[in-house]
């Protein structure tokens, strides 16, 4: 099989000759333009013959749509320091202004994700990050991910009516990330977790906006809902219409079956994110491997990690991976 065979077959729960991988990380001083961030996916692609690509986009890129800037980080395992946000109140959400998406950072990160598919054919899938409206509402503001907890409760009309304008700018990236030839968009949101909202809040604050984007990236064949942290509301995301779920496999949180039982999709997952990754040695990486291998017997399971990996991660740490035996065997 090649790359995108045996991805969208895993998709489907189809056979497959071995468990597709891949596996993702920051470099943040290799993010600030279109041909760095390439060059950079591409490096690791011919290191490591991942299945799939999922180029790893600067955090604040969706954010940069409303003028927020950030200082460039000269270290590959820095995050970038913002040095203005994209409103100066939190309430403030409620006035942001409709954008172009077609233009400035988000133009920049889908010239990237195509100059990475001239780079590897059609047969490698490639999927666009596009963080969640509320996400990216918690990056918007001085301790943001509390200032909109605080607007659920004090202000919901106000910071509606802001994850509106965000959907909508979103949805025209997730748009234009299709139609620009990507296979997919991995959507991410932090905020969905039992630690930050209610499933009533769910409801109001972050799936009427997921679903306005996941929408506009609806036909696609690789579409993937990544939930971060401990403790998701993971049975509120059931019915998502997303072709492969991922989340970190942590205490509080579904098993890679579980998941799988709840929704009847594809999980991504087996592989430890960071902090862990870094901290483990080869050996102990190639176990969590392979106890996910032995738990979805390769059916509908993509090998990969919790969350992004450690940034500067050492090598032989990734390419433990592509020692494990991947093949799938007859039960």
């Amino acid at each position: 099989m090649n790359k995108r065979e045996r991805v969208l077959a895993a998709v489907k729960g189809q056979p497959v000759d071995r468990v597709p991988f891949s596996m993702w990380l920051h470099d943040f001083t290799r993010e600030h333009s279109a041909q760095a961030l390439s060059e950079e996916t591409l490096r690791l692609y011919r290191t490591y013959g991942w299945d799939f690509l999922k180029p790893q986009s600067r955090p604040y890129c969706f954010n940069e749509l409303w003028g927020q800037e950030f200082a460039r980080s000269t270290d590959p395992g820095q995050f970038p320091v913002v040095t203005r946000y994209g409103v100066e109140r939190a309430e403030d959400i409620a006035d942001l202004p409709a954008v172009d998406a077609s233009v400035g950072a988000l133009a920049e990160q889908l010239e990237s994700y195509q100059q990475v598919r001239a780079a590897v054919g059609p047969d490698v899938p490639i999927v666009a990050t596009i963080f969640s409206p509320l996400m990216v509402a918690g990056f918007m503001a001085d301790n943001g991910p509390a200032e909109m907890r605080r607007l659920m409760r004090e202000a919901p009309d106000k910071l509606e009516r802001g994850l509106l304008t965000i959907a909508d700018a979103l949805a025209q990236h997730a748009r234009r990330c299709i139609e620009g030839g990507m296979d997919g968009i991995f959507y991410a949101t932090t905020a969905a977790t039992h630690a930050q909202m209610t499933p009533a809040q769910f409801e109001r604050f972050q799936q009427p906006f997921d679903l306005q984007v996941l929408e506009a990236a609806a036909g696609a064949p690789f579409n993937i809902m990544h939930m971060c942290g401990d403790g998701i509301l993971a049975d509120q995301f059931v019915q998502y219409p997303v072709d492969v779920f991922s989340w970190a496999t942590t205490p509080g949180n579904p098993s890679l079956m579980e998941m799988h039982n709840k929704t009847g999709r594809a999980v991504l997952g087996g592989l430890p994110g960071k902090p862990a990754f870094g901290n483990m040695s080869a050996a102990e990486i190639q176990a969590h491997a392979r106890r996910s291998l032995d738990e979805m017997g390769g059916r509908y399971h993509l090998l990969g990690p919790d969350c992004s990996v450690n940034p500067g991660v050492r090598h032989e740490l990734l390419a433990a991976v592509n020692e494990v035996d991947l093949t799938v065997r007859a039960r």
